[in-house]
């Protein structure tokens, strides 16, 4: 047998070299051919017109229920119900991705225009009805320096029908630069403008141009008369409607705190025009609702539940109280609770927020939430169901008067009043608050923020760093535990100053 010379070897690896270099270009050269022939594909399909075609079940927006109550107890902080949570999230994603490919295939088929331009025509002749107060639509702000918000206030305390309101605008853009944390009431009536009716047209009543009455969303917050709004919305929506009498009795309004359980409450409890609703949860997303998000559980039931009703006129109202005295009120509120300001302290060392003191609960950060919301349902791709064609507006209230705005705006509305609402649930309080240093670290937190904050548009990156913030809580104030009927401590062991059912019931 001939022996291969060196020379011969070298010259068959050179060949072999080659021949795989030559293969990987062909393989290399029919992917990009390819991946070019698709792109040409997909750019011919997103040049023809697009939206959806038919009323379907809309995409899931992931939830958090790591923002505190509005009572300051922490809410989502079990283990079980985190990892709960977790897999309905992931169940939710799951479908969410299912949902826009079927909006693709919407697209495809070219016929989601007519859908479009049906749900616009309806939002625009449902926005020409209710002109007065609501001269701008939602769906005309293109980003936040363009957006408008609606102010209301009481004029007079003799008169308690509608003709004591007054209405005015102001932009978002103003309330960005001009907010500060002395701004009162009457300094935000200052930098707003006035909305007159027509004195020839029947503006002067909202009722004598709507055959849809609308429905008064409470954002309750806390420190803004939030225990007297939710004490009254629970046992009117329970007297107005047996769907939510029918429910189990819990501390809060039917719907507060789920936006699914929301919508189901309008479309089951058509008399009910007062509602409560958790104000600063992100997972809150009324404005840019999409639909239901249906659990393993009830997925069988939603369409016998009537989740979808409408379109609907929804104003949202949004308390207003000066920053400092809020924060100051906040301040004394957990002193009372906690008999310690320790907490507090710790963990404003990293300008986190703790029960009431949560800087995402504040009237401006509230607001900024909602517009985000609002900009997020102008820019997204329209739905071509029910939810498309809801109206909303944000309306500004100075929360002193809260009151008489409930029950004069009812009777411009047309519909009676939610009773209850002149109460003062936490009145009487105890004396003691913290001291000014822990006040004055919340202000060297916060004050920059306030004047800064711009409307909140990416709803994924805040919900994210609101979780952050909990998980780093929780490392610097571990929860309690009951070791008897009478004694509390700190998961760590560390004792929990004072005892008895005050303490018990608190935390």
């Amino acid at each position: 047998m001939a022996k291969v010379r060196p020379s011969d070897k070298a010259i068959l690896k050179t060949n072999i070299m080659f021949a795989f270099i030559l293969a990987w270009s062909i393989i290399s050269t029919a992917i990009i051919v390819f991946q070019h022939h698709q792109n040409i594909e997909l750019q011919q399909r997103l040049s023809k017109p697009t939206s959806p075609s038919s009323p379907t079940s809309s995409l899931p927006v992931l939830q958090s229920r790591m923002l505190p109550r509005g009572d300051g107890i922490e809410y989502g902080s079990g283990g079980q119900y985190s990892r709960r949570m977790g897999d309905q999230h992931q169940r939710r994603r799951k479908r969410r991705n299912m949902k826009r490919n079927d909006i693709r295939d919407q697209e495809e088929r070219g016929t989601s225009q007519k859908v479009r331009q049906h749900s616009n025509s309806e939002h625009d002749n449902f926005v020409e009805k209710n002109s007065f107060p609501f001269k701008r639509s939602l769906r005309s702000f293109a980003n936040s320096e363009s957006f408008f918000i609606n102010v209301v206030q009481s004029t007079s305390t003799e008169n308690d029908d509608y003709s004591a309101l007054k209405w005015s605008e102001v932009s978002w853009k103003d309330l960005m630069t001009k907010w500060d944390r002395s701004t009162t009431f009457p300094d935000l009536i200052g930098f707003s403008t006035p909305i007159l009716p027509e004195e020839s047209s029947q503006e002067r009543k909202y009722a004598t141009q709507s055959s849809e009455k609308p429905k008064m969303i409470l954002h309750c917050l806390p420190k803004t008369a939030s225990t007297t709004l939710r004490t009254a919305c629970r046992e009117h929506i329970r007297a107005k409607c047996a769907f939510a009498k029918a429910q189990k009795r819990r501390p809060d309004p039917y719907g507060y705190r789920d936006v699914d359980i929301f919508y189901r409450a309008v479309a089951q409890c058509p008399d009910v025009h007062h509602y409560c609703v958790q104000g600063g949860d992100a997972s809150m997303t009324i404005i840019n609702y999409e639909g239901p998000q249906e659990s393993d559980d009830d997925s069988q039931n939603s369409d016998e539940e009537g989740v979808e009703s409408g379109p609907h006129h929804f104003v949202h109202l949004i308390p207003f109280r000066n920053f400092d005295e809020w924060a100051a009120s906040a301040l004394r509120q957990i002193y009372e609770v906690d008999e310690q300001c320790e907490d507090i302290d710790n963990l404003l060392e990293h300008c986190l927020g703790y029960r009431e003191l949560y800087m995402e609960l504040y009237p401006k950060s509230v607001l900024a939430l909602q517009i985000g919301m609002a900009l997020n349902r102008n820019n997204a791709v329209p739905l071509g169901n029910v939810y498309d064609a809801h109206q909303h507006h944000i309306v500004l209230y100075d929360y002193k008067q809260i009151d008489e705005i409930m029950k004069k705006m009812s009777v411009y509305f047309d519909f009676p009043p939610m009773p209850e609402t002149d109460q003062e649930a936490k009145k009487i309080r105890a004396e003691g608050t913290c001291p000014d240093k822990t006040l004055e670290r919340f202000h060297e937190c916060h004050d920059e923020t306030l004047m800064k904050m711009d409307a909140i548009v990416d709803l994924k990156k805040e919900r994210k760093r609101r979780r952050d913030d909990m998980v780093l809580m929780k490392e610097i104030r571990p929860p309690y535990k009951y070791v008897n009927s009478t004694t509390m401590e700190r998961f760590d062991g560390r004792p929990m100053r004072g005892s008895g059912s005050k303490n018990k019931l608190s935390k």
